[in-house]
């Protein structure tokens, strides 16, 4: 009989709960407690390309294949890059 009243409480307790309630201002010595965005563009390996994603993985085969078929040496990987070897190789 307890353990019922406990869950009922714990259900209670956690329905009553956002998940907000922490973010804001917690008292004079607790500093401020803002979600930053850590993440940009430059921090990921990814590279969007018509309606596809492209990963550094994904570009290395490409480029060696755009090697192969004579293609000038790039540097880095970036949309331009990864553009002129799509092109090159006809997938775009």
């Amino acid at each position: 009989m307890i353990i019922t009243k406990f869950r009922l409480f714990e259900r209670e307790i956690y329905e009553s709960i956002s998940g907000t309630e922490l973010i804001g201002h917690m008292g004079p010595n607790y500093g401020e407690t803002k979600l930053p965005v850590t993440l940009s563009q430059s921090d990921t390996s990814l590279v969007y390309v018509g309606d596809k994603i492209y990963s550094e993985d994904e570009y290395d085969n490409l480029y060696q294949q755009y090697l192969i078929k004579g293609g000038k040496p790039l540097f880095g990987f970036n949309k331009e890059n990864l553009e002129t070897v799509l092109s090159k190789l006809g997938i775009i």
